[in-house]
């Protein structure tokens, strides 16, 4: 495994020019840097993780899966939601009721995703964002194993965003998790 100093120095690398980038160039060449380190880390994280017995589990979501007008307020339990099928919470219920070492989490922000996690200490993060977001997670939690997941921008960004529930499916039988 590369040597944690020389990670956090890719890490910090990566990043840097992620911030660059999106401060001074075009969304393409932004997206680019984002896709690269993603399926970067998310190749270290598998690598960290293999052989090894994943007790605690966390899927962190963002808030803007949620229906923009639902009323139901799921951000501190997403048992709240009524299953009306309208976003991807209805999903992630069934996924955490179906594996019981999983634990399910809309944050509203970084800040109450880093005392969640700080709390929680889960061996692995699923970690569902956009690329800004999830850039800057992923980099505020190293060297916490965080593989990370775009959610897909339908209309606007923060608003009525989705995920795939198979890419999140795939992940969990990718690490093991039965």
């Amino acid at each position: 495994m590369i040597n944690f100093y020389i990670l956090k120095l890719i890490y910090e690398i990566y990043y840097l020019r992620f911030l660059i980038s999106e401060r001074f160039s075009k969304d393409l060449v932004n997206s680019k840097i984002a896709n690269k380190f993603i399926k970067f880390n998310n190749k270290i994280v598998l690598k960290k993780i293999a052989n090894k017995k994943l007790l605690k589990v966390s899927i962190l979501l963002p808030h803007c899966i949620q229906k923009y007008n639902c009323n139901l307020k799921i951000t501190n339990n997403i048992e709240n939601c009524k299953m009306c099928g309208m976003c991807d919470i209805s999903d992630f219920i069934k996924i955490k009721k179906e594996y019981k070492n999983i634990s399910v989490k809309v944050a509203t922000g970084g800040t109450l995703a880093r005392l969640y996690l700080k709390e929680y200490k889960p061996n692995l993060v699923i970690a569902v964002a956009c690329k800004r977001d999830l850039m800057s997670g992923i980099h505020d939690s190293f060297p916490m194993p965080v593989y990370g997941v775009f959610n897909e921008i339908i209309n606007s960004p923060c608003i009525d965003t989705k995920v795939s529930i198979e890419v999140i499916r795939k992940v969990l039988r990718e690490v093991g998790i039965e």
